[in-house]
C-alpha cells in the first residue's frame, strides 16, 4: 500500500501549518520535503508517524510494524553507548554486532563504539541517530534534516552510508538544502506551493 495523506490539516493555535494537504508518496522512492521554516515539514512527519493528531484528514499506508524515524533532536539515551543505541533497533538480527560495527565505522565512529553518547559532540550524536534510523527494518523512513550540522566530509560519508540503506524504501527527507535532494535523486515536494 502506498503512503498517502488526504486533506491533512494541522494548526497550532491560530497558526495553520497544513491546510487540506493531499499527496501520494511514490512507493520505494525518496521524496525531499522542502520549504521555508514553519511551513509544516516536521509537522507532516509527526502526523505520518502518529506523534500528532491531525485537525482533519487522514494518513493511509503506514506500515503496521513500525516506522524508521530520525528527529531533528537526536533522542539518544545518554547512558547508552553508540553500539547500545543501535542494538535497540537490531534486537533480532542474527548479524547484529557486525551491522553495528560496520555502520559506526562507515560513519567515522569506529573508535567510539563503547563510549556513552552523552560524551559525544553534536555531530557524533547526529550520526548515531542516523545509523539507528537507517538500521531499523521498516519500509517507511522519515528523516528530519539528517545531515544538519555535519561538515562537508562527514556529510559526504553519511550520504554514502545512507544511499544503499534507503534503496527500495519509501523515504520522506525533510531538508533545507537542495543538494540533499540531488544527492539521493529524490523527487522534490515543496510544501509552500
Amino acid at each position: 500500500m502506498k503512503l498517502e495523506v488526504r486533506n491533512l490539516s494541522k494548526a497550532y493555535g491560530d497558526h495553520a501549518v497544513l491546510r487540506q494537504f493531499s499527496h501520494v508518496f511514490p512507493d520505494g522512492r525518496i521524496t525531499a520535503v522542502e520549504g521555508r521554516s514553519g511551513c509544516g515539514k516536521t509537522t507532516l512527519l509527526r502526523l505520518i508517524a502518529g506523534l500528532e493528531t491531525p485537525d482533519g484528514g487522514s494518513v493511509l499506508g503506514v506500515p503496521a510494524d513500525g516506522i524508521a524515524m530520525m528527529f531533528q533532536e537526536d533522542r539518544l539515551p545518554p547512558q547508552l553507548t553508540a553500539a547500545g543505541c543501535l542494538r535497540m533497533v537490531l534486537r533480532k538480527a542474527p548479524d547484529r554486532e557486525a551491522q553495528i560495527d560496520d555502520a559506526l565505522r562507515a560513519l567515522g565512529l569506529g573508535d567510539a563504539l563503547d563510549q556513552p553518547v552523552r560524551e559525544f559532540s553534536g555531530g557524533m550524536r547526529r550520526r548515531v541517530a542516523l545509523a539507528r534510523a537507517l538500521l531499523f527494518p521498516s519500509p517507511l523512513v522519515l528523516l528530519d534534516e539528517p545531515f544538519k550540522g555535519l561538515d562537508a566530509a562527514t556529510r559526504a560519508a553519511a550520504i554514502d552510508f545512507a544511499r544503499p540503506r534507503l534503496a527500495g524504501r519509501t523515504v520522506l527527507l525533510v531538508t533545507h538544502d537542495p543538494e540533499d535532494a540531488a544527492a539521493f535523486d529524490a523527487e522534490r515536494l515543496n510544501l509552500e506551493g
